[in-house]
């Protein structure tokens, strides 16, 4: 097989990145936060021999690992999805022995199940409109933190006042 992909001896599995994404509107518009997590994804992708796109996981110990601050993590998830770089699956948290982590999927590469190589990120014309896609995830992302907020809020509230009664 490494014969038949042409690859040299003693070095691991390569991920290949197309020149049309690295030099695309989306990858140069990338945070370092997101692109050591496209870092994270592409090597766990070479760990598993290429053969895991779309079951690739991330857990947050080792993103933090390479050098990520954990309250940094979510954010760097919605830009790569914001840019189209990342389709990100998102799971449930863990408990005992129930286990259901996100997985991702290198939109640029395809998948063991027959998924084409789907190439979000091509939609992307300019840096402009990359930004412009981040700073609407971001917003996102603090509309829905606002609203657990105020949730959790009305919730202990309502508890104070039964206590109180």
């Amino acid at each position: 097989m490494r014969k038949a992909l042409g690859l040299p001896q003693g070095v691991g599995f390569c991920v290949p990145v197309p020149r049309d994404l690295l030099c695309s509107p989306a990858w140069l518009a990338m945070s370092d936060q997101c692109r050591k997590l496209i870092d994270a994804l592409m090597t766990e992708h070479a760990d598993h021999g290429g053969f895991e796109n779309g079951n690739l996981k991330a857990p947050y110990d080792t993103l933090q690992a390479r050098g990520m601050r954990r309250g940094n993590i979510l954010s760097a998830i919605l830009e790569a999805k914001a840019l189209g770089i990342v389709d990100p699956t998102r799971g449930v948290r863990s408990y005992g022995s129930r286990k259901a982590p996100s997985v991702y999927r290198l939109t640029w590469l395809g998948t063991p199940d027959g998924l084409t190589p789907t190439n979000e990120w091509r939609a992307i014309k300019t840096e402009q409109e990359a930004r412009t896609r981040i700073v609407n995830a971001m917003e996102a992302l603090k509309r829905e933190r606002s609203i657990k907020a105020a949730a959790r809020a009305e919730y202990a509230g309502r508890a104070n006042r039964k206590r109180a009664a």
